[in-house]
C-alpha cells in the first residue's frame, strides 16, 4: 500500500511538472511554455484549417452516410419535425388530411409551373390552396424546400433559418401536412416539398398522430449533385384575422320638436384572404384582393403607396399597381399592406406579404412566432449540424490560447518574447475568421 501510494505521489509530481512546463514561462522551459512553441501553433493553424474543409466537403463527399439516412417522404418529414418540437418539449404536431391535400397541390403546382415561391405565377398565396382544399384555420404557416436529397437535409435546411424555424417551433400550430413532388426545376431533376402548419378554426375530420421514431443525427444542406446551387427554403406564416361583428346602431327616438337622422352604422373593412393574388412584374406588383365594407383601399410599400380601385359592377374587388425600388428593398425586403377604410370612418390595416425581390423566394410576414428555445452554449453558440459543433471547437480553443497566452505574459511581465505573442494571436485571428466564415 505504502509503495501504492509512493508511485501516486511520485506520478502526480511529474504531471504537474508537465503540466507547469507546458503553461507557465520558468527557467526550466526557457521562459516559453510548451503550449506556445512555434511548432505547436503551427500544428493549431493546420488543425483549425483542416477541421473547416471538413465541415464543408463532409455533406458533399459523403451524401450516402449518416449524415443523411432518411429518403424525403412526407412521413419523414412529420417525424422529424415531432422530434425537434418534442426535443423542445412542444407539443407534437397531427397530420391533417385537408392540410395534407393543400400541400400536396401546392407542390405539384410548382413541378407543373417550374417555380420555387409561396406566391405562384397565377398571384395565389399559401392559404389559397388550404381553402380551396376545405381547411379552415385560426392560425397557419408554411415551409417550402427544394434540391435537397434527403428529409434530414431538409429539416436542417429549415432549422438553418430563423423564420422557417419559428414555424416549427410556433406553438400556436396543432396540426401540419406535408407535400413532396418529384419535377425539374431551373432544368435538373429535383424534389419540391411543402410543408403547411395550421390551427383549425372549425372541428375537422378526425386526425392521426405520428409517432416520431428514435432521433437520428441531422447536418446541413446538401445539394444535389447536379444542381448548381444552395438549397433553397422558404416559409411564411400567417393569422386569420376574425371579422369584427357589425354593431347595430339603434335609431335615437325622435325629438318631439324636430327629427333626428339616424346615425351611420358602423362598418369594418375585412379582408377575404382567399382573394388575395400578388404578382411581381418589372418594377412594380399587380394587387388584386377582395375587401368588404370598404370605401377606399390603399396598397403600402416601403416609401411607396398606391391607390387600388374597385369598378361599379364589382364594388368588393379592389386591384391595382405598387411600384418597387430594387435598391432600396435590397435583400431585407419590405411588409405589403394595405389599409382600407369604411364609409363610417372605421380603418383596417392588412399586412399581405414581406417582399424582397432580390432573393429568389419571397418571405411572408411572420406573425405568432414560435419561442426559439434551441439549447445554447453560453447562450449564443447553437448546436446543430457539423459546421456547428466545429465553430464549438474553434471557441473552446480560442479560451484555451487567450488563456495560454495571458499566463505567459503576467507570470513574468518583464520578460517577454515578441514572437511568440504575436505567433498566438496570429493563430487567434485565423481561428475568429475561421469561425465566422
Amino acid at each position: 500500500m505504502k509503495l501504492f501510494f509512493s508511485k501516486c505521489k511520485h506520478y502526480s509530481h511529474r504531471g504537474l511538472l508537465h503540466l507547469w512546463d507546458h503553461f507557465v514561462p520558468h527557467e526550466r522551459n526557457y521562459h516559453h511554455p510548451h503550449v506556445l512553441k512555434h511548432r505547436v501553433l503551427a500544428g493549431y493553424s493546420i488543425l483549425l484549417v483542416l477541421l473547416k474543409v471538413l465541415a464543408i466537403i463532409a455533406p458533399i463527399a459523403l451524401p450516402s452516410s449518416s449524415l443523411y439516412s432518411s429518403a424525403i417522404t412526407p412521413e419523414n418529414i412529420v417525424n422529424l419535425t415531432n422530434q425537434t418540437r418534442d426535443n423542445l418539449d412542444l407539443p407534437k404536431l397531427a397530420v391533417n388530411d385537408l392540410l395534407t391535400q393543400a400541400a400536396a397541390a401546392k407542390a405539384q403546382d410548382m413541378a407543373a409551373n417550374n417555380y420555387f415561391a409561396h406566391i405562384s405565377p397565377s398571384g395565389l398565396t399559401p392559404w389559397s390552396w388550404m381553402i380551396q382544399a376545405g381547411y379552415k384555420y385560426k392560425y397557419a404557416g408554411e415551409n417550402l424546400a427544394v434540391h435537397f436529397t434527403s428529409a434530414e437535409g431538409v429539416q436542417e435546411g429549415w432549422l438553418a433559418s430563423p423564420s422557417h424555424r419559428s414555424n416549427i417551433v410556433n406553438q400556436n400550430y396543432t396540426e401540419i401536412g406535408i407535400g413532396v413532388v418529384m419535377g425539374e426545376f431551373e432544368g435538373y431533376p429535383t424534389t419540391f416539398v411543402v410543408q403547411m402548419f395550421g390551427t383549425s378554426s372549425t372541428a375537422t375530420q378526425p386526425i392521426a398522430v405520428v409517432t416520431v421514431p428514435p432521433s437520428t443525427s441531422t447536418t446541413t444542406p446538401v445539394i444535389t449533385p447536379s444542381a448548381p446551387q444552395q438549397p433553397e427554403v422558404a416559409s411564411a406564416t400567417e393569422p386569420v384575422v376574425e371579422p369584427e361583428p357589425v354593431q347595430p346602431v339603434v335609431t335615437p327616438e325622435p325629438v318631439k320638436t324636430e327629427p333626428v337622422t339616424a346615425p351611420l352604422p358602423v362598418l369594418i373593412p375585412t379582408l377575404d384572404e382567399s382573394s388575395v393574388a400578388i404578382v411581381q412584374q418589372d418594377g412594380y406588383y399587380d394587387v388584386k384582393l377582395s375587401m368588404l365594407n370598404a370605401n377606399s383601399v390603399a396598397a403600402y410599400l416601403g416609401s411607396d403607396w398606391s391607390q387600388l380601385t374597385n369598378s361599379a359592377d364589382q364594388p368588393n374587388i379592389w386591384s391595382g399597381q405598387i411600384a418597387y425600388n430594387k435598391t432600396t428593398l435590397g435583400q431585407n425586403g419590405e411588409q405589403l399592406s394595405v389599409v382600407a377604410a369604411s364609409a363610417s370612418g372605421e380603418t383596417e390595416r392588412y399586412t399581405l406579404a414581406w417582399v424582397a425581390p432580390d432573393i429568389k423566394t419571397q418571405n411572408f410576414y411572420t406573425f405568432n412566432e414560435g419561442s426559439d428555445r434551441y439549447a445554447k452554449l453560453f447562450g449564443f453558440l447553437t448546436i446543430h449540424n457539423l459546421n456547428d459543433s466545429v465553430r464549438q471547437f474553434y471557441f473552446f480553443f480560442m479560451v484555451f490560447l487567450v488563456a495560454a497566452l495571458l499566463i505567459n505574459i503576467l507570470v513574468k511581465v518583464r520578460i517577454q518574447k515578441v514572437s511568440i505573442i504575436g505567433h498566438t494571436v496570429f493563430v487567434l485571428a485565423l481561428a475568429v475568421i475561421l469561425s465566422i466564415i
